[in-house]
């Protein structure tokens, strides 16, 4: 009796301390929120009515592949204050789920236009440019981001305009996205 009471009790010991198990903490800030704040912020103070997809690829991906003779890497972990390649890839790659935030997008009564309708769409509409995006179509690129989120490198600007600025630096301070 006295063995079944005591293996009954350590039973109940070992489930109630396997159960108080740390809790794994995600990171403070989710990428897809800052990531659409920063964007949403660029996209009031453009003034914008149409806005390009977004592609899946990274802004650094992009980058070697548009000119693979520059390293942007050693660029890109500088300016983010990263140690090396190992941590600039780990925080590209959490932009890979990045999904734009679609109801912004519709409450604000612009257009989202589809890469792969881009072509369709200016060849049937002599307007496009005049009538239905009169103020331009913005596109962009993710964002990356520092460990702490408050610093990031975004690419963004009208599509179409030649010798864009390309990739733009802003810090998070007081509320708000400044470019720096």
């Amino acid at each position: 009796m006295k063995i079944t009471i005591s293996i009954f009790i350590f039973a109940i010991n070992c489930f109630l301390f396997s159960s108080c198990k740390e809790e794994i903490k995600e990171p403070k800030f989710d990428y897809n929120y800052k990531a659409n704040e920063l964007i949403q912020q660029l996209i009031t103070e453009e003034d914008c009515n149409c806005i390009l997809e977004i592609p899946k690829e990274d802004i650094v991906k992009i980058e070697i592949l548009e000119n693979p003779a520059f390293n942007s890497e050693k660029d890109y972990i500088k300016k983010l204050s990263l140690k090396n390649k190992k941590e600039l890839d780990s925080i590209t790659k959490i932009s890979e789920d990045f999904e734009l935030d679609e109801n912004f997008i519709k409450s604000k009564n612009i257009k989202l236009i589809k890469r792969d309708s881009t072509f369709r769409i200016l060849s049937k509409d002599i307007t496009f440019n005049t009538i239905t995006c009169r103020k331009g179509v913005l596109y962009f690129i993710k964002p990356i981001f520092n460990k702490s989120f408050d610093l990031a490198i975004i690419n963004y600007g009208y599509s179409g305009i030649c010798c864009d600025v390309g990739r733009k630096v802003f810090v998070y301070k007081n509320n708000k996205w400044k470019r720096k």
